[in-house]
């Protein structure tokens, strides 16, 4: 039986281009400010430039 509910993470467009370019990134939905996984709200906004619950004040910073 093939799961029919579209999910947050199966959009390609969920994961905002920050992320993508952040040097904490770890392209497994996680980072160093979220090692547990990045919370949804932050991956649909597409942005961590500003302080976020929980981020320990690790936040985007563009990779080298």
């Amino acid at each position: 039986m093939a799961y029919e509910s579209k999910r947050w993470y199966d959009d390609p467009g969920a994961v905002g281009v920050m992320c993508n370019d952040c040097k904490h990134n770890h392209r497994d939905f996680t980072c160093d400010a979220y090692p547990e996984g990045i919370p949804k709200e932050i991956l649909l906004r597409g942005e961590h430039d500003t302080p976020f619950p929980g981020d320990k004040g690790i936040r985007f910073e563009p990779k080298d």
